[in-house]
This record gives C-alpha cells, structure tokens and sequence, in this order.
C-alpha cells in the first residue's frame, strides 16, 4: 500500500494538490477536519483491521503511520471519542488504545473537580 506523504502535500480549500497548506489546521476543526485528513487518500479499510494479532499488527502499524502525518489527528481522535466510534483506528489510537484514554481519564477526574456527579446532592 502507498503512503500519503502528508509533510509534503496537502488540499487547498478547492480540492487541489498544493505545495503548501492553505487550510489552517483551527479552520479544519469541527466538521471541516476530514478535509485535509491524511487517511483521506489511502483505503478506510487499512484503518479497519480484523484483529489485533499476527499480520493485521502490521496493517496497524501502517494505519498509524498515516495517523502520525496528519495535520488533524487530534480532531480525529476527538471525533471518534465524541461519538463513540468503537472499532478501527482513530487519531492514531486502536479500540484498546481509546479505551485506555478513557479510563485513566476517569482515574484523573476526582469526584468534584468537573465529575457529573459532583453535582448531584448528597443523601441526608
């Protein structure tokens, strides 16, 4: 499979080849961001694997150095985290990978600094 060579090329706002980036990566966010997604040009099914042992570790690793190019990878990974994508590879990270983000969140966000439940009553 070909790489994207994403520190070379990138999209301008009309669809084109540039030498140079003329979409900002903060006009990318939100929805705009697939615009000039580096995995925009390679087969989705590379970001697919069927599991996470034997060759598709190699077609994993290939995802993620498509991942480690793009200019919006962090808007990928917050898209798929917001929307609870739940397989393939997302800003770079696998299944286990986001899960993992997950939770050592959860561990970092003690009960009353920005928890849900920090707003609840207490019981009397």
């Amino acid at each position: 499979m070909a790489e994207f060579p994403a520190s070379r090329w990138s999209w301008d706002v009309s669809g084109g080849p540039s030498g140079q980036l003329r979409v900002g990566r903060r006009q990318a966010a939100g929805e705009n961001w697939r615009v000039i997604a580096a995995c925009r040009f390679v087969d989705p099914e590379l970001f697919f694997p069927i599991s996470a042992a034997g060759q598709c570790l190699e077609q994993v690793a290939e995802a993620k150095k498509v991942c480690a190019g793009c200019l919006v990878q962090a808007e990928c990974l917050t898209f798929a985290q917001r929307t609870g994508q739940v397989y393939g590879i997302w800003g770079g990270l696998t299944e286990e990978e986001r899960i993992q983000v997950l939770r050592s969140r959860q561990r970092e966000t003690p009960l009353g600094h920005g928890s849900p439940l920090a707003t609840q009553r207490a019981c009397p």
